[in-house]
């Protein structure tokens, strides 16, 4: 699923993907080294997300996040599409 949401961003098959541990959740980065300048983007696909998972990740509004829409309450959804590019699958 997430080399699919890397093409369907634009990102190059080239990209590499990290996974790294924030609290509760797997949070995935997806770089396209050969964009340039250098692109990335963060996705966690898990089913459920931590409150605090913007401020976890150091999320800003230029940054683009990517989750499953069934992680999110209203709530949760509005603060982060406060606080980031909010994209849901």
């Amino acid at each position: 699923m997430l080399w699919e949401l890397a093409v369907k961003e634009g990102y190059g098959l080239n990209s590499a993907i990290t996974s790294s541990k924030f609290g509760v959740n797997a949070v995935y980065t997806v770089t396209d080294a050969e964009k340039d300048p250098p692109q990335s983007f963060r996705a966690c696909l898990d089913e459920t997300l931590a409150p605090d998972i913007a401020k976890q990740l150091g999320l800003t509004t230029t940054d683009l996040f990517i989750c499953r829409d069934s992680a999110l309450d209203d709530t949760l959804a509005a603060n982060l599409a406060l606080q980031c590019r909010l994209k849901t699958v």
